[in-house]
């Protein structure tokens, strides 16, 4: 019983892990990003951080768009790398969730089984 908590416990900190990594890039791309707008479109900080979380998220509202060709290089990597990574972390969750409910699932067949065998020793 202790091994398959282990594994399972295991399997879950690699998926977290994985996770971490994730979230790490976007705070940094987002951060990253915010400045390099406001810098090279000359915005705030906070105009540069709203337009960041908009094309990241692919909402793109319109109200704020590059006129330079960094800004513009900036949006096309910005959309790209928040859908890859959106759908990273949704894929990487929805996968340890799934992991986690079969592994439950194989528990209990176990424990079934070897229930039944037990039984059936004890009858013999």
């Amino acid at each position: 019983m202790s091994n398959r908590f282990e594994k399972s416990h295991y399997v879950f900190l690699e998926s977290a892990r994985r996770r971490k990594w994730a979230i790490t890039y976007l705070v940094t791309l987002t951060s990253l990003s915010t400045l390099v707008f406001s810098y090279v479109e000359n915005h705030s900080l906070f105009d540069a951080f709203y337009w960041t979380i908009t094309v990241l998220s692919t909402v793109g509202f319109g109200d704020i768009t590059p006129h330079t060709m960094i800004g513009k290089l900036l949006f096309i990597f910005d959309a790209i790398s928040g859908i890859t990574t959106y759908v990273y972390l949704i894929t990487s969750w929805q996968a340890s969730v799934i992991e986690a409910r079969l592994e439950r699932k194989l528990w209990k067949l176990a424990e079934t089984e070897s229930s039944v065998r037990s039984s059936k020793e004890l009858t013999n």
